[in-house]
């Protein structure tokens, strides 16, 4: 068993993500530990800058990521750096942290393994009202806009308020 300890931080020791002050790792507590053979590793994405290779955690070329999940069902983040005298940090994540990382990481197969499958993304403009029915109004369609121009309303409108006063009526 290669035992890993885990530390805590308080708001004022730093940010929620890992810095690499190594008096970090002495104000921490030992919040608890995981056996790291056991553990599943997922290691950081990163990208070419053309000198570096830069973590996509990160956005630096020297301070990187790893995240794991323990054999318990809990989530870790390591941090290291290449930076000589920085001491690695350990520390438990959130679930939503967790997931916010896999994603940043291009991780979605484990994000959906984890937690659920991924959302569909909900671009910008109007939100749906309801689903959509094609209707075919055919010579109807001159009446309903000479009805709909007496109104002002838009052609949808007049149409859903002329069938919620029809359903109304039976």
């Amino acid at each position: 068993m290669t035992r890993v300890n885990v530390y805590t931080w308080t708001e004022e020791d730093g940010p929620s993500l890992p810095t690499y002050d190594p008096n970090l790792v002495l104000q921490g507590k030992v919040a608890g530990h995981f056996d790291i053979d056991k553990a599943e590793q997922i290691n950081e994405d990163t990208y070419w800058d053309g000198h570096n290779h830069v973590s996509v955690q990160t956005n630096d070329f020297a301070e990187h990521q790893v995240l794991y999940r323990t054999s318990g069902g809990r989530w870790v983040l390591h941090g290291w750096s290449q930076w000589q005298g920085t001491q690695p940090t350990y520390r438990y994540i959130t679930d939503d942290t967790a997931e916010a990382w896999l994603l940043r990481n291009h991780s979605d197969d484990l994000v959906e393994k984890y937690f659920g499958e991924i959302e569909e993304e909900v671009g910008p403009g109007r939100p749906a009202i309801g689903g959509l029915v094609k209707v075919r109004l055919g010579d109807l369609l001159p009446r309903v806009d000479e009805a709909r121009a007496l109104t002002g309303a838009t052609r949808a409108d007049f149409l859903r308020d002329m069938i919620e006063n029809g359903l109304n009526s039976l």
